[in-house]
């Protein structure tokens, strides 16, 4: 049995060289395309560049908005943004009851800041 292994690993080897010979060979020559060919290869590329469509220009973005607007999403997704914005206000300047007893029942109290300019705002008086 170890000769049976010996021996085709010999002829693996054998073959091996075989075919490396055989790649050696083809490696030397050179590939050498006929005037013909190479003519009728030029004549379907001048075709083909000749049948080619036009792209459609590419339009450069005009200033920051644009690319933030892009960058968003586009003009649906600004949409969405101005109505969370609107929201927030509402919200943020009359509170549903439901919110004022949540914040009550979290932190124990609600504070009350004004923005008029007959308070003082900045807490210097007094």
């Amino acid at each position: 049995m170890l000769d049976a292994k010996l021996n085709w690993g010999l002829m693996m080897t054998d073959q091996h060289d075989e075919i490396e010979v055989l790649f050696a060979q083809a490696r030397a020559v050179t590939p050498v395309v006929s005037d013909g060919l190479f003519a009728r290869i030029m004549a379907d590329a001048a075709a083909a560049d000749m049948v080619r469509q036009p792209r459609a220009p590419v339009l450069p973005q005009k200033g920051w908005f644009a690319g933030l607007l892009a960058a968003l999403g586009g003009w649906p997704a600004l949409g969405g943004l101005a109505m969370a914005t609107v929201a927030g206000v509402w919200i943020g300047v009359a509170p549903p009851t439901q919110l004022t007893d949540i914040a009550v029942s979290l932190w124990g109290g609600t504070e009350t800041v004004s923005l008029s300019l007959q308070d003082d705002v900045f807490g210097l008086e007094g």
